[in-house]
């Protein structure tokens, strides 16, 4: 058994890599130590775990010279003080502030006991296209010192290989049980649906725009999350004569609403399962959640062709569309791209079906049963168990003959074609 800590900017946020973090200190919770570690004080959003410890360093999470001095000083002390063998960084600054703090853990404690030397594992959330030159320059430099560079898609792989280093590939991942339920039970409806942060590089603009020009009138257009941007896309959906309701998804939504804002929610699973198609309109993604978490309900993903996320996730045509936008390209062809497809699976019932068992099917590669192995034996290896450490030797077996246990995924129940469901 392994002490894990988990290292992200802030615990009270609802950001993909906090999500990610809380499910991966969720699942190795039952073989490991591990410890969620927040830059800034605050409540998990995402609740907080049995059997998880939380540490807050209580530090201000921006970038600045004397910042980074306190991440360091205070990632070290407790590196040593709770003796971590492997610490995971969700963030650049972070990389580097724990690789500094890890240097010299080693050796033996002042009453002579062996101590771990932390061992980093770097989780670049960030895609390798999307980074400035300068950017991309000290992270190679940067990135040659860690012990684990893990990047979540082959396409940044293979960016990073073809610059001398060695990234190791494990893709973010869901558990398996709401997939389970999905495959039983999940009725969908007609609406199209976006999940993410109000942000400017989020590019809802295009989003609406598109929703509009394509004269979709089968549903709404859903916007789940909530950001800075909201008022201005409030404002936009007035200038382009848009019905606008701010509220939750259900019988309190006026008649003709076409496009509605929900707010941020904790669990997506249920608009998922009720919505058509997600849309995904955003600038640089590297490997999104709510994608994602759409294959896990089978719903299919409209997206902009992003290199590195979008492309690694979607398949064209088999679980998922990609806009026809040519690199440069102006946001009157983006927004007629989207359009076009819009108005093309309004209707196309058929395709659906086939894209929503698509979706279905692709969610297994990033499913905890196929992801989480790969974690597991990833930390033995950077922390190796101790003689006799039961848990470990246990998780160990487990590990070994995980790639022949039965593939409980494998049996699909098709998806009965769409039915029109009108909003009243």
């Amino acid at each position: 058994m392994a002490h894990v800590a988990l290292l992200i900017q802030d615990i009270s946020a609802c950001g993909g890599v906090e999500k990610v973090m809380h499910g991966l200190a969720r699942d190795l919770s039952a073989s490991h130590r591990v410890t969620l570690v927040s830059v800034r004080e605050g409540e998990p959003y995402w609740g907080r775990l049995e059997g998880v410890e939380y540490r807050t360093l209580g530090l201000p999470a921006t970038g600045t010279r004397q910042n980074f001095r306190h991440w360091v000083t205070h990632l070290r002390r407790l590196m040593l003080e709770e003796r971590i063998e492997v610490m995971v960084s969700g963030y650049f600054a972070f990389h580097l502030a724990a690789q500094l703090a890890a240097r010299g853990t080693g050796g033996v404690d002042g009453e002579g006991r062996p101590r771990p030397r932390t061992r980093i594992i770097a989780q670049e959330h960030s895609a390798y296209h999307h980074d400035r030159r300068a950017k991309r320059i000290v992270k190679q430099l940067a990135y040659r010192h860690l012990d684990v560079l893990q990047v979540l898609n082959e396409v940044d792989a293979e960016c990073w290989r073809r610059r001398g280093l060695t990234p190791t590939v494990i893709p973010n991942y869901l558990d398996d049980q709401r997939a389970d339920e999905a495959r039983s039970g999940c009725e969908h409806q007609v609406d199209v649906v976006m999940v993410g942060r109000l942000a400017p590089i989020k590019r809802l603009d295009l989003a609406i725009r598109a929703f509009a020009d394509s004269g979709y009138r089968r549903g709404r257009l859903v916007v789940v999350g909530d950001g800075p941007e909201r008022e201005r896309l409030l404002v936009l959906c007035n200038e382009l004569g848009l019905r606008v309701f701010q509220g939750a998804n259900d019988s309190t939504v006026p008649a003709g609403t076409q496009v509605l804002f929900t707010g941020a929610l904790r669990d997506v699973s249920h608009e998922l399962r009720r919505a058509r198609l997600l849309l995904l309109t955003s600038e640089r993604e590297c490997l999104p959640m709510n994608v994602i978490e759409a294959k896990r309900e089978g719903l299919p993903c409209l997206s902009r062709p992003v290199r590195s996320g979008p492309l690694a996730l979607i398949e064209h045509g088999r679980d998922g569309m990609l806009s026809a936008e040519a690199d440069g390209s102006e946001d009157a062809a983006i927004i007629a791209e989207l359009a076009h497809e819009l108005a093309r699976l309004e209707f196309d019932d058929e395709l659906l079906l086939r894209l929503s068992n698509g979706a279905w099917q692709s969610f297994d590669r990033y499913s905890a049963h196929a992801v989480l192995p790969q974690y597991q034996r990833l930390i033995s290896r950077l922390a190796p168990p101790t003689p006799g450490d039961a848990a470990t030797t246990e998780q160990a077996r487990q590990d070994s003959s995980a790639d022949t246990r039965p593939d409980t995924h494998s049996r699909r129940v098709q998806r009965q074609p769409l039915e029109e469901k009108a909003h009243g």
